[in-house]
């Protein structure tokens, strides 16, 4: 509220104060008048009272007459005053126009004269008694009062104190008015005037508490403009600042999106540039002993262009570009008030030209650990130079751009280690999987150099390295010329050939047929060392499966030894069943139904049963017994193999433990080399105490590729009693360097020559020189296969200590008690 609305409300109170005031003694002045007519009346009117009683008495009707008259002439405050004999009619009154008239109504008792003159009531009447000839008689004297006195000369009265008292009151209200505004209101006023005009100037009053207001006022707003000049500033500056970090969030968005590192240089310096402060940016980064200009803004000057080398080694240190400096110097670069530069440095032409007032120059660190990979440059309008946090923002910023980069490099290395083979620099596995999703595939070869294992083995993994890289360098150069064919290095030593369009396979074929022949005439000379390839391919046509399908063609392309394989969905129907045959005897070895069946041997000469052979059979869910040659192979080339043969080994052992025959089981060279079931045969027999029950029988038909192994297995186990035997002698190798070499004392002739003894001289004279040189080494020999009568016969004529074989029993779960 302002200080004259102030004013004007406190005048108006006073003057209401006032006039209530003035208001108050009109009232107690007029009660106090009022107070004393009513006693002047009373008075007035009992000594008229008496004199009429006396009159009445005497019945001197004129006397009262003249005492009505004189008593209204004398009373300025009775109108009139009458007088009824009879209570009903006037009989006399000062007024002689109501003589005769009948008595109105309103009168009210004398004694209420005091309460009635407050209340304004006029008509009063008083009861008179006298005793005219000793009778009593009364009468009414009537009292008519003069409103006009009463009321008028009071309200005169009234209004003379009121008045009075109210120009006193007013004229003492103006005074302290006048003395107030002199040396309050207008100081304050003034005070006031300077506060809003927040004016620092102040002056003395003669209240000493408003000079005090008024320094303080002045001196807070003194200080309140001081803040509101620097927060001004700093308003201007977070401003600024502020457009620098959304530029700073802009390019920390491009770090995200950027698919590439020059897309990712050329958004950041076009959206630094587009700050309200900058001009001018670029980025260079460093590549051996000189500075590229990788990305720019737009250029006024001119000057830059992509590509553009800065010298390092540049001698004119103050001639130096900035991004030289900040990258020698490994620290942040700022030259402002370029107009009073004397550089003669190539960049000092970009100021000038430019109008530039100062220059960055931040240098690019992916961490802090590395070197400087380059550096941005800024050129700002202003000379000033750069504000501390604002250096402090680009230096975040510079710091992200470099890791940034450091982080695309690194991708590029990653995208290149995953999608190319790092010996032959060819695209890899992950490259081909990716390839053969593109619908344009119609046909894919598999290439597998032929014992690369051998040339690892003899020469070392670096010839073999340097033979993969040659190879497919060779084939790269070969391939030069077949537009529709692309290399991809696979795993180990396989490499793979994509035909784009191959509708015709036979010339597919015709091409890899050829390529196998170059590989065969081309030489590879590693290290002085020359060196021979052959190779074996398996291709197929397009499918959702074509890599699996030219995988399984090379692989029966080795199965066959052949050259070159198509994939043919029988062998991949073979594939198939071996797989359902994994599940088949996975279960069965889970559940225990993997037994042993025991087959006689029968001594040539008595006949008579010497010992058995154990051999494996698969029981099926429906009791089926299942022969081995339909799971056995499948069996040994999977991870349960183990399992099985340790599941034979418990039954047998079970079985035999307490008899006095011995017992014979089959061991493959899987099982000879195998250190782990080694051990548990070693501690089951042990355990058993059955070592000299139990023969163990190598097949002959494997071959042996690790002779230490197999001769220290068999001495291990002949250490404990346990004999060996040589299965199917003569169906493989035929090596009698078995029989030197490995401590065995049985042999057992194969079937195949035993069936055609009856009809094939041949058969009969290679198993008589086998029997003799057996015996010669003091082994015993079994026949196998003994069906008929004729068969066993030709055994015994040969000298074959035992035969084994339908003739004489079939293999049963249960031993033949004799």
């Amino acid at each position: 509220m302002k200080i004259q609305r102030f004013i004007l409300i406190n005048i108006a109170i006073v003057f209401l104060a006032i006039a209530v005031v003035s208001a108050g003694f009109y009232y107690v002045e007029r009660t106090m008048t009022l107070k004393y007519v009513g006693t002047a009346l009373n008075q007035s009117i009992f000594n008229l009272e008496e004199d009429l009683t006396k009159a009445l008495q005497s019945n001197h009707a004129d006397a009262v007459q003249t005492l009505l008259d004189q008593s209204a002439a004398i009373d300025d405050a009775v109108e009139v005053f009458s007088l009824s004999v009879d209570g009903k009619t006037i009989t006399m009154s000062s007024s002689r126009s109501l003589s005769g008239k009948l008595i109105g109504e309103g009168y009210r008792p004398i004694a209420d004269i005091q309460r009635g003159i407050r209340e304004h009531h006029l008509l009063y009447a008083v009861k008179l008694t006298y005793f005219p000839e000793a009778q009593q008689e009364s009468a009414l004297l009537l009292i008519d009062l003069n409103e006009e006195f009463i009321f008028g000369r009071l309200k005169q009265i009234a209004l003379f104190y009121g008045i009075a008292l109210f120009l006193v009151f007013a004229v003492l209200a103006l005074s302290a008015f006048l003395v107030v505004r002199r040396w309050i209101i207008s100081p304050l006023e003034q005070i006031a005037s300077r506060a809003e005009k927040q004016e620092t100037g102040y002056q003395k009053h003669l209240i000493e508490e408003f000079s005090l207001l008024d320094k303080t006022l002045s001196e807070s707003f003194g200080s309140m403009k001081m803040q509101q000049d620097h927060l001004k500033e700093a308003l201007d500056e977070t401003r600024y600042l502020d457009g620098i970090l959304r530029t700073v969030a802009d390019i920390n968005q491009y770090l995200l999106t950027a698919k590439d590192i020059h897309e990712l240089l050329s958004h950041s310096c076009t959206r630094l540039s587009e700050h309200p402060g900058y001009a001018l940016c670029h980025i260079t980064l460093k590549k051996e002993d000189t500075l590229v200009v990788e990305a720019f803004s737009e250029d006024t000057t001119g000057y830059l262009y992509s590509g553009m080398k800065i010298d390092l080694n540049q001698d004119q240190a103050d001639d130096l570009e900035p991004s030289v400096l900040a990258v020698k110097d490994r620290e942040t670069i700022i030259v402002d008030h370029l107009e009073h530069n004397t550089s003669l440095g190539a960049w000092r032409y970009i100021a000038e030209k430019g109008r530039f007032g100062s220059v960055i120059a931040i240098p690019l660190v992916e961490n802090i650990d590395k070197p400087p990979m380059g550096a941005i440059t800024i050129y700002a309008k202003h000379s000033q130079g750069f504000e501390p946090k604002e250096i402090a923002m680009l230096e975040e910023l510079a710091g992200d751009i470099g890791f940034a980069i450091g982080s695309f490099t690194q991708r590029r290395q990653l995208q290149y280690h995953l999608t190319t083979d790092s010996v032959t620099d060819l695209p890899n596995r992950f490259s081909l999987v990716e390839a053969l999703a593109q619908e344009s595939v119609s046909a894919l070869a598999i290439i597998n150099i032929d014992r690369f294992s051998d040339i690892n083995d003899v020469y070392g993994i670096a010839i073999g390295d340097a033979i993969l890289s040659g190879y497919g360098h060779w084939l790269r150069r070969i391939l030069a010329t077949e537009k529709n064919i692309s290399l991809y290095k696979m795993g180990n030593d396989e490499y793979a050939l994509v035909y784009d369009d191959c509708s015709d396979m036979s010339r597919c074929i015709e091409f890899l047929d050829k390529l196998i022949t170059l590989t065969q005439k081309e030489s590879f000379v590693i290290e002085g060392i020359e060196i021979v390839l052959t190779i074996t391919v398996g291709i197929a046509p397009a499918s959702d499966r074509v890599l699996e399908h030219a995988t399984a063609a090379l692989k029966q392309a080795k199965l066959k030894r052949h050259s070159l394989e198509v994939f043919s969905f029988e062998f991949k129907q073979e594939q198939g069943n071996n797989i359902a045959w994994y599940k088949r005897i996975k279960e069965a070895v889970e559940e225990s139904r993997i037994v042993p069946y025991f087959q006689p041997i029968v001594d040539n000469a008595t006949q008579k049963i010497t010992k058995y052979e154990a051999l494996v059979r698969l029981i099926d869910h429906d009791g089926k017994v299942i022969s081995p040659y339909l799971f056995l192979d499948i069996a040994k080339k999977t991870k349960i193999y183990p399992e099985l043969t340790k599941m034979m080994i418990d039954k047998v052992i079970k079985e035999f433990k307490g008899r006095s025959l011995p017992v014979s089981l089959n061991l493959s060279t899987q099982d000879l080399t195998n250190p782990d079931l080694a051990d548990y045969l070693e501690s089951t027999i042990l355990t058993e105490g059955m070592g000299k029950l139990i023969i163990f029988e190598i097949l002959e038909s494997e071959g042996f590729e690790n002779y230490d192994a197999v001769c220290g297995f068999i001495d291990r186990f002949k250490s404990i009693g346990c004999r060996f035997a040589i299965d199917d002698f003569g169906a493989g190798y035929s090596n009698f360097d078995h029989l030197l070499r490995l401590n065995v004392d049985t042999l057992k002739i194969d079937g195949t020559l035993i069936k055609n003894l009856p009809h094939d001289r041949n058969a009969q004279i290679f198993v008589k020189h086998i029997a003799e040189f057996a015996h010669e080494m003091g082994i015993t020999t079994v026949a196998e296969f003994v069906a008929s009568e004729e068969i066993f016969e030709r055994v015994k004529a040969i000298g074959i200590d035992a035969s084994q074989g339908y003739y004489f029993y079939e293999p049963a779960a249960v031993l033949i008690e004799e």
